[in-house]
């Protein structure tokens, strides 16, 4: 199942500007869903996690409201031959903690990315959330031109390396090395418009506005990301005016909401996915005590997947507010390509079932006396109630198919120890929601050429040819109609 969530935000308005008016030291608290599991970037950069990084910590490429790109920490990047990419960086920039930003910065952030030279500065190494020097190994080198200029060198022509490393968010040189990289998930200090004050983990995290920072300065003196794990509660506190915005509004919320002068609603799409992934790797390619994913076989995930009710879910979950998606790639990423989305064709389901070995008993599906079963792992409460109900709906149609469905509901930190470290079982399958960082489209296609966190089932060698060739891609019309190619061989 694909589908492209969209973003939901409640404000008091009034409320905030009441605030403002008459107090210039107001504090600003918004309800969050979740807290974040870590602060350091490497780490990882999750739909929510991102929302507490992005605070702190900034990128050389930033992007303005409409997802476009903008100068961030570089005031502008070029290629300087077909295998070279300078940026060039922004003057009079300052970490929170006084110290300068300048090329050994983004020198220092580039050996953390690709894992070089972490003896040199005393550092170590941590489980990364994107380990770049797997996913762009044609990065060769790089080098500081002078104190406000760098250029990144590599082995093949790589048009979207501004991207790939213009989104990442900049740590401070000194004080990593002073303090050790655990202390960035302690006390993260970034260049970023609010300074971390207090953390009190799954409770709350209060900033303060940075009174140094080189750009737009914040409107409130304080912001609190106050985490309040349930939406009827969220809301509670915002009729109660305890908060002042709402993040991840349960969609039928969102249309009573509206309807109430006192509150704005505030939607747009964004680059995030949310999928079913269903096990499909060979006893070789995880932990699996000994067996086969349960679903390598292409036609039997096409008939889960046309078990699946798009529209139904959309209508009635999510209010209108998400849209189907037949592609691997977000809507508003550079590049996508709409696909022919999949039908709901519960006839032909059953059908592809039996072409592909399974034989209906009359109380499931067997195929050499193994029952379909599938343990659905999700995190629960992560995402927002939409999502969690989606999970449930989805649940219950593949039931309807016949499938033995088991919902496991978990955190979202078990959720990740289980794909990075492949101990998903035989015949299990998790959903979760896939965004990115970068603006094109090349990011979300790259996981589908390898085996990652995100795919789980066997791809054909020339799908990885596919994705080498867009990569290298030098003339941008040529580029964007070989990335379409691709997002149809992926939906295939």
């Amino acid at each position: 199942m694909r589908t492209l969530a969209v973003s939901l935000v409640v404000l008091a308005l009034a409320s905030l500007a009441h605030a403002q008016a008459t107090d210039p030291d107001a504090e600003l608290v918004v309800a969050m869903p979740d807290d974040t599991t870590n602060m350091d970037p490497r780490i990882g950069m999750g739909s929510i996690r991102s929302t507490y990084i992005r605070q702190v910590f900034e990128s050389l490429v930033d992007v303005d409201s409409q997802g476009k790109p903008v100068p961030g920490l570089a005031l502008a990047w070029k290629p300087v031959s077909d295998t070279a990419w300078e940026f060039m960086l922004r003057k009079g920039v300052k970490f929170h903690d006084g110290e300068p930003f300048n090329a050994d910065t983004v020198l220092f952030n580039l050996d953390r990315m690709f894992r070089r030279n972490l003896d040199k500065h005393g550092i170590k190494d941590v489980a990364a959330g994107t380990q770049f020097d797997k996913t762009l190994p044609y990065v060769s080198r790089w080098e500081k031109v002078d104190d406000f200029t760098v250029r990144v060198h590599t082995s093949e022509p790589a048009p979207t390396l501004w991207d790939a490393l213009g989104r990442e968010p900049l740590v401070p040189r000194a004080w990593t090395i002073k303090h050790g990289v655990d202390a960035l998930n302690e006390r993260p200090v970034g260049t970023g418009p609010w300074k971390l004050v207090e953390w009190k983990r799954k409770t709350s995290m209060l900033l303060e506005r940075n009174d140094a920072y080189w750009g737009t300065p914040t409107l409130a003196r304080r912001l609190r990301l106050q985490v309040i794990p349930e939406a009827s509660a969220r809301l509670a506190a915002l009729r109660a005016g305890q908060v002042s915005l709402v993040d991840a509004v349960p969609p039928l919320d969102a249309t009573v909401l509206a309807r109430e002068p006192a509150f704005t609603v505030v939607s747009g799409p964004q680059k995030l996915n949310c999928r079913l992934y269903l096990n499909g790797r060979l006893r070789t390619q995880y932990d699996s005590g000994g067996k086969d994913g349960l679903y390598g076989d292409t036609k039997t995930r096409l008939a889960l997947t046309l078990g699946v009710n798009r529209e139904a879910i959309i209508k009635k979950i999510f209010q209108g507010y998400a849209l189907a998606n037949a592609s691997p790639v977000a809507t508003v990423s550079y590049g996508y390509a709409a696909q022919e989305p999949y039908p709901y064709d519960p006839k032909r389901a059953r059908t592809l079932l039996a072409e592909a070995g399974w034989k209906d008993t009359g109380k499931g599906w067997e195929k050499n006396g193994e029952p379909l079963v599938l343990n659905l792992h999700y995190a629960a409460k992560h995402y927002g109630q939409a999502f969690d109900e989606t999970t449930a709906a989805v649940a219950e149609m593949l039931k309807d198919l016949g499938v033995q469905v088991t919902l496991k509901p978990l955190d979202f930190g078990t959720i990740l120890q289980i794909t990075q470290k492949g101990t998903l079982p035989y015949n299990g399958g998790f959903a979760a929601c896939r965004t990115s960082n970068n603006l094109d489209a090349d990011d979300f296609l790259r996981d589908w050429t390898a085996f990652t966190l995100i795919n789980w089932t066997p791809f054909p060698p020339e799908l990885l040819a596919a994705y080498a060739a867009q990569r290298r891609e030098l003339d941008a019309g040529k580029r964007l109609r070989l990335l379409a190619d691709l997002q149809r061989q992926v939906r295939d």
